[in-house]
């Protein structure tokens, strides 16, 4: 008998000569068979390489500090100093991550230049870092802290300032599903945010303490679906679960493009999805940025500069918010200047949204654009996207293996961690258990303070025209 791999091929065989002839992409594509590798590696085991392993080097002002010829191996603890301060510092995965213990950070904020230099550095070498036992922290001090980080570029308050006035559990306070999400979620009520500063998003498993049902859809970095691509990221962990769970699943998404070939990385380079212009959070915040207006943000886009200039995943892998997914040839050059060239072709115009008169018309995107974009059949785009969530974990989800491991970070959060991360290097998403509201049968509280913070050098993407006579799209 054939094997089920033998099958699953030759099925994506037939498959692809039936697109061929619908002219779904041109031959001046990836060749169908260059998807099929793809998506066989996207559902093979990660498995760690000496490539995904870099040096623990932590390069900070003071000489006593994380000394650069630092290498932690996977369950060494070093003990240092932090500007002055005595601490013991572990990673956190083999490929990203660190966390310190015994820093009082609130003390270090008497010297906001060196605190500040110094947190960038090290997310440069590690990406992120947890500060263990800041409990004490006020919020408003969170916020300085993130301030300093972020340094004129400033906080987000998108999440915070957008949420419904919703009701409570027992007043019957629900909101439909949307998005292609389904069901029927909790709202948060409004005195979850009233007391906090407008830049403090709190997430929960109660509606009455923050949104609930958060970044849980796929793995993503905030804000690429609405094209702010927030710079750094943090997390305060107010109060965690018991009885285990509410971890969230970290992963280098640098280093999953690593492992691919050169090939696979020109083809995903090419891919571009399209996002609605429609954002409700299943139980949280009704929140629409770009005022009805759709986005297209590349799959793949270029991070940091100079020598640390490196491909990482840019865009939004929860399906719920997609709307289309397309293919570009031009879009595999990937540098910023490119990419803005890119995006300033009339043709987007007709080929993003509903409302054009090529849409209406029922052109394709490959006729609209004189052949330079090609929109993906629903199945086969939503399988590339999906696969790299498959890909990266966590165990059952798509994959019965625990080799993800390699690739993501199972963070457990105790309660005092105060979390940074670079958010345009690592994907994130919050595991099924961060709902949980009771274990035996007693009421369990999972708060975290999530503050998003901007900076330059967000990756290019495209944004519809603002509406006009009800239509996203000018003629």
């Amino acid at each position: 008998a054939a094997s089920p791999w033998l099958i699953w091929i030759c099925g994506i065989g037939i498959r692809a000569a039936m697109h061929r002839v619908a002219r779904v992409w041109s031959p001046s594509q990836a060749s169908w068979a260059q998807l099929a590798r793809i998506r066989i590696f996207l559902r093979q085991p990660a498995t760690a390489t000496a490539t995904q392993r870099v040096p623990r080097e932590f390069a900070v002002p003071e000489v006593d500090a994380f000394a650069k010829d630092a290498l932690f191996g996977e369950s060494q603890i070093i003990s240092t100093k932090f500007l002055g301060q005595s601490v013991l510092a572990s990673p956190l995965h083999p490929t990203f991550g660190v966390r310190i213990d015994g820093c009082r950070l609130a003390e270090l904020m008497h010297d906001p230049p060196a605190l500040a230099t110094t947190l960038r550095q090290l997310l440069q070498s590690q990406k992120m870092v947890v500060f263990s036992g800041q409990s004490e922290l006020e919020p408003e001090a969170h916020v300085a802290l993130c301030k300093l980080l972020g340094g004129s570029a400033g906080l987000d308050d998108t999440f915070s300032s957008n949420h419904a006035a919703g009701l409570s559990e027992e007043e019957g306070g629900h909101w439909p599903g949307d998005g292609g999400g389904g069901g029927l979620a909790l709202r948060p009520t409004a005195n979850a945010y009233e007391a906090l500063p407008p830049a403090v998003w709190p997430i929960s498993n109660q509606p009455d303490r923050g949104t609930v049902n958060a970044g849980d859809g796929g793995f993503h970095c905030d804000g690429a679906w609405f094209g702010d691509h927030f710079r750094y990221m943090s997390f305060l962990c107010r109060s965690q679960l018991s009885h285990g769970g509410g971890h969230t699943f970290f992963a280098s998404s640098e280093a999953l493009l690593r492992a691919l070939g050169p090939e696979e990385r020109h083809f995903l380079a090419g891919v571009l999805v399209e996002y609605t212009d429609r954002m409700v959070y299943p139980g949280g915040n009704s929140i629409n940025p770009s005022g009805g207006r759709p986005t297209v943000i590349p799959l793949v886009s270029e991070s940091g500069t100079g020598a640390d200039r490196q491909l990482a995943i840019s865009a939004f892998l929860d399906p719920k918010y997609w709307r289309r997914v397309y293919l570009c040839d031009a879009a595999r050059e990937s540098s910023p200047e490119a990419r803005r060239r890119l995006f300033a072709q009339p043709f987007w115009r007709q080929i993003v949204g509903d409302d054009s008169a090529g849409r209406r018309g029922g052109e394709s995107a490959e006729a609209m654009s004189a052949g330079a974009v090609q929109e993906l059949a629903w199945a086969e785009g939503a399988d590339i996207l999906e696969g790299i969530n498959v890909r990266l974990g966590p165990e059952g989800v798509g994959r019965p293996d625990s080799a993800h491991k390699s690739l993501t970070l199972s963070m457990q959060w105790r309660e005092g961690d105060l979390g940074f991360y670079c958010n345009r290097t690592l994907l994130h998403r919050a595991s099924a258990s961060t709902q949980r509201r009771e274990s035996h049968g007693e009421p369990e509280l999972r708060l975290m303070h999530r503050i998003s913070i901007k900076g330059g050098g967000t990756p290019p993407f495209y944004m519809a025209p603002p509406p006009r006579h009800g239509h996203v799209h000018a003629e």
